[in-house]
This record gives structure tokens, sequence and C-alpha cells, in this order.
């Protein structure tokens, strides 16, 4: 059984900004687990936000999937609303973005799950319970 995953959105699109903060974990982003985060220390203003193009979380949720255990039961893809001539298939898509939903959309076997950003977790949940 394939589940089929389908994201939408504009590849060079900047979709977030992530506050990252200045201690030296780069993973951190003012966390209460770094002892800096915890005493202030890490206020500076070399404090960034980090901003990431659609296609590159694209990209990770797809490196996720793969190496998860679900790999052999998904198919993934990426498409280009720049490109789309909305098909009958592409319709409840370019419904919901007339709507005033904000793309990346994340449609999981043919039901549109998420906008406005790729969450990793959340799309491997979704497969991990349609498979069960």
């Amino acid at each position: 059984m394939k589940i089929k995953i389908a994201v939408y959105g504009n590849k060079d699109s900047i979709l977030s900004g992530i506050n990252y903060c200045s201690c030296k974990d780069s993973s951190c982003f003012k966390c209460s687990n770094c002892s800096n985060c915890k005493s202030g220390k890490n206020e500076s203003s070399s404090d960034k936000l980090i901003f990431r193009r659609t296609y590159d979380l694209y990209g990770n949720l797809k490196n996720f999937l793969e190496i998860s255990d679900v790999a052999q039961n998904i198919d993934i893809k990426f498409i280009e609303l720049s490109n789309l001539n909305f098909s009958t298939d592409d319709a409840k898509v370019k419904k919901v973005i007339e709507q005033g939903f904000t793309p990346p959309i994340t449609v999981i076997d043919g039901i549109i799950r998420y906008y406005g950003g790729i969450s990793n977790i959340l799309v491997y949940r979704d497969v991990k319970e349609l498979l069960n």
C-alpha cells in the first residue's frame, strides 16, 4: 500500500523564520533546556532569524520520510504552483488557495491536511495512521 503525499507550493517562497539564539548550540531556539536560555545570557543582538525556502522544507520532509519506517509505503512529490494548470485532481487545492489559505498545501491520499507550513512529524503521524 502506497500513501500518496503531494506538497503544492512555490519552491522559492520564503516560508519561515526561526529565531535561533546566540548560544553555541546551533539547534537551540530559546529552549528551556539551554543553560544560556534559562539564565537570559543569550538575549544579545546576535540572535538571528534563519529563513527557509519552501522547497528546502519539502526536501527535509522527503528525507525524513525516506529514512523512516514508512519509506516503502510512500509516494511523495512536490508540485510547483506557478507551473500548474489546475486539473480536476488539483481543483480542491486551487479552491482552498482562492479562499485565502497560504501555500504550501500538503495533500495526503487526496485529502488536504495542512497549509502554510510543512511539518515532518505531523505528516509522518498521518501516514502511520493511514497504514494501520
